[in-house]
């Protein structure tokens, strides 16, 4: 009876700790971090797709593959150092018309804010915020370009962020002297990582 025992209580105590290690294992999935907005912050270099819809000005605009970006993630926000607005622009009025334009417009810069995230511990999504674009085109006219963002940005532990934004109209003038706003539908599809 006494080897029963001794069988039993070596049997039982290789179950007890096949179990701890099976429950360990698993709780150590369990406690993988989620994502936070600190995991996005840094330097980014990518590309976007441009997909321009025709307008008045310009009934013909070419989409692009692949336009070379930059851009940073800091305190919650997308920051473009350079926005792109040199594609807007020739979408809007055509190639010819804006070789003019573009070099009075300068370095424009655009921050969008990052929502409130939801995440995992592979990827983290989150709304964004997009304020107006405004550009001057060397005091000589103000551009008011409304942007939204149609799509969650979507950030994974490997480091790639992608996101859309979209303008939806444009104003020409502000205040008392701007003219109606008129659709203008065009969409940027970023492609990011993180450097």
């Amino acid at each position: 009876m006494n080897s029963w025992k001794k069988f039993f209580g070596t049997t039982l105590f290789a179950a007890a700790l096949l179990a701890s290690a099976l429950l360990t294992a698993c709780s150590d999935d369990d406690d993988a971090a989620a994502l936070t907005l600190a995991d996005l912050t840094g330097s980014y270099a990518g590309a976007f797709d441009f997909a321009p819809s025709p307008s008045d000005l310009n009934p013909e605009p070419a989409p692009e593959q692949g336009v070379a970006v930059e851009l940073q993630v800091e305190n919650g926000r997308v920051i473009f150092p350079e926005f792109p607005a040199a594609t807007l622009v020739k979408a809007l009025v055509g190639e010819e018309g804006a070789a003019g334009l573009v070099p009075m417009l300068g370095t424009i810069s655009y921050e969008a804010t990052i929502g409130t995230p939801t995440a995992d511990a592979a990827v983290l999504t989150a709304a964004l915020d997009t304020p107006v674009l405004r550009l001057d085109v060397g005091g000589v006219l103000v551009v008011l370009i409304t942007i939204e963002s149609p799509d969650e940005l979507r950030y994974t532990k490997e480091g790639t962020l992608t996101f859309t934004l979209k303008t939806t109209q444009c104003q020409l003038g502000e205040g008392e002297s701007a003219g109606s706003p008129f659709d203008l539908v065009n969409e940027l599809k970023f492609t990011v990582a993180k450097r």
